[in-house]
């Protein structure tokens, strides 16, 4: 059994809306999730020991922004800190799927999206089908796994029920080669699925690389070291508007009524 932990990145000033998925088998995942805990741990035995504020869990917005539980970080100790967690990239392998869309770009082209006020619903939509696709296309049609089966685990979100239904949509879509092999999909908290704070790295990360992108920067260099190793495989990709507009072009009506059902907006 595959097992692929998504999370979600973005913000108001860039209008882009980030998922990613972090995915791989549960006998590797298992390691990773204990090597991960035993990071945690042994980071807040220091900090305790320091009389400092201690860390739920890694989140990396306030990791790289020091604010929170980071607040008073020095650079050096937030680089020493992620740098072992990025080890872990190096040891076990596992693979990632991460889709970014404007979502100004979905409002023109689904404008029905905008005037109902569920511009997010919709992107969750389109975003949680590409990942799908990736791993089904990738990850599933790699006759090393021929039997294997993918599980999804989505951290706690507003839009769960658009997501649980868009996946069950997928399950019963011909486009979907070995959706008889897609098992799940749940959203949990991180306190039950420590895995999610390594899929909350990813999504900040490759939402950082588009963000980056689009304005002439340099890829940060978390996410530069993680691409370098040889047992880290997958995707960042970013959904232009030009994609988003030939599916509605080329989508008849059922299918349009299908995504806007999964939005919760009315029918095309």
């Amino acid at each position: 059994m595959f097992y692929g932990y998504i999370d979600e990145s973005g913000d108001q000033k860039t209008n882009l809306r980030t998922l990613s998925c972090l995915a791989g088998h549960w006998s590797q995942l298992f390691w990773f999730q204990n090597d991960w805990e035993r990071i945690l741990e042994k980071k807040n035995g220091e900090l305790k020991a320091q009389g400092r504020q201690i860390l739920s869990r890694f989140h990396a917005t306030y990791w790289s922004t020091k604010n929170e539980e980071f607040e008073g970080w020095s650079d050096e100790e937030k680089i020493e800190f992620i740098d072992k967690f990025i080890r872990l990239f190096y040891r076990y392998p596992v693979v990632g799927s991460s889709e970014t869309l404007n979502k100004q770009d979905l409002a023109e082209v689904f404008p029905e999206a905008q005037k109902q006020g569920h511009i997010e619903h919709l992107a969750h939509v389109f975003l949680l089908m590409y990942i799908v696709q990736y791993f089904d296309s990738r990850l599933l049609a790699d006759t090393r796994y021929a039997t294997d089966r993918i599980a999804f685990i989505h951290d706690e979100t507003p839009y769960k029920g658009v997501l649980c239904d868009t996946f069950e949509g997928l399950r019963n879509d011909i486009g979907i080669k070995n959706r008889d092999r897609l098992a799940s999909i749940e959203c949990k908290g991180w306190k039950e699925e420590v895995l999610l704070q390594a899929a909350d790295l990813i999504a900040y990360e490759n939402f950082k690389v588009i963000e980056r992108k689009l304005a002439g920067a340099e890829m940060r260099i978390p996410m530069k070291r993680i691409l370098l190793s040889s047992k880290f495989a997958g995707r960042n990709a970013s959904i232009p508007k030009a994609a988003l507009q030939e599916f509605r072009d080329k989508a008849d009506k059922p299918t349009l009524d299908l995504v806007f059902k999964y939005a919760r907006m009315k029918p095309a």
